[in-house]
């Protein structure tokens, strides 16, 4: 059975992500607080940081590996919901910083419903090495099937890198990132996390 839109898994990580902010927020506010604007000011800026990092490092963890990247952009297989071994269109994410809005943005394959199985299975392209990430996403995009919503607001800067130069075959992803805040943009504050299980997909029969 396809499936179209967000996942099991992201509907997971979004609710585990909301836990994890309310937690920060609750310790925050259990604080002790001397009334200082200054010091009050720096708990939010830490929780806005603390809170990009775990939603950044929710999408990476969890992934079956990498695709490709860029600078400012990355590719990720987040699952095998087709149980192929091999990746489909609507198993990738396409992470992006979009510097004009500042923003991080998720893109994901949206059918549109009332799609009979056969459009699905036909318009669900399966990719291998020789896949350009970038010209399935603007073709799929021309064809109005790509949805996508902002992961981090206020991003003001951003710099990707791996461990590696071959991207299926990286396991660490860093972001170096920094933010608006009431003081202005963040000191750099960073994402260093790895693929906890490294799947890279099969060659196409």
């Amino acid at each position: 059975m396809n499936r179209r839109g967000l996942t099991l898994l992201e509907m997971i990580l979004a609710i585990g992500i909301t836990a994890t902010i309310g937690a920060a927020i609750a310790s925050m506010m259990a604080a002790v607080s001397n009334g200082l604007t200054s010091r009050d000011n720096g708990r939010r800026t830490a929780v806005q940081l603390a809170t990009t990092q775990i939603r950044l490092a929710a999408y990476i963890a969890p992934a079956r590996c990498l695709l490709s990247k860029s600078d400012d952009a990355f590719v990720i297989w987040l699952d095998d919901s087709r149980e192929s071994g091999t990746v489909h269109a609507s198993e990738i994410r396409w992470l992006s910083y979009d510097d004009s809005n500042d923003t991080f943005v998720v893109k994901f394959v949206d059918f549109p419903e009332g799609w009979s199985e056969l459009m699905l299975e036909t318009a669900d392209i399966e990719c291998d090495r020789s896949t350009n990430y970038e010209s399935l996403l603007a073709t799929l995009e021309s064809s109005q099937l790509i949805g996508e919503f902002d992961l981090v607001d206020g991003m003001q800067s951003c710099s990707i890198w791996t461990d590696d130069l071959d991207s299926l075959s990286a396991i660490r992803v860093s972001i170096l990132f920094t933010l608006a805040t009431n003081f202005g943009p963040s000191s750099n504050a960073i994402v260093d996390e790895s693929i906890r299980q490294h799947l890279p997909p099969q060659e196409q029969q």
